[in-house]
């Protein structure tokens, strides 16, 4: 049987990365391949959302009372 991964999968697996290196399991020179792989995952994350535009979000004026 073919195995995948899911979404929630690779969310889990994102977190596990992150949550692992903020806890000190990884030495320094594994620091870039395990950067690299946390890159690849997020971006295999966003492949599953859906394309929408990055629109700015403009400030708002402050309220000024006459």
């Amino acid at each position: 049987m073919k195995q995948t991964l899911t979404q929630q999968d690779y969310q889990i697996l994102a977190q596990a990365l992150d949550v692992a290196a903020r806890r000190g399991a990884f030495g320094a020179a594994e620091m870039a391949a395990v950067g690299q792989l946390h890159v690849k995952v997020i971006q295999i994350l966003n492949q599953f959302t859906p394309n929408t535009p990055n629109i700015p979000e403009t400030p708002k004026e402050p309220y000024i009372k006459d």
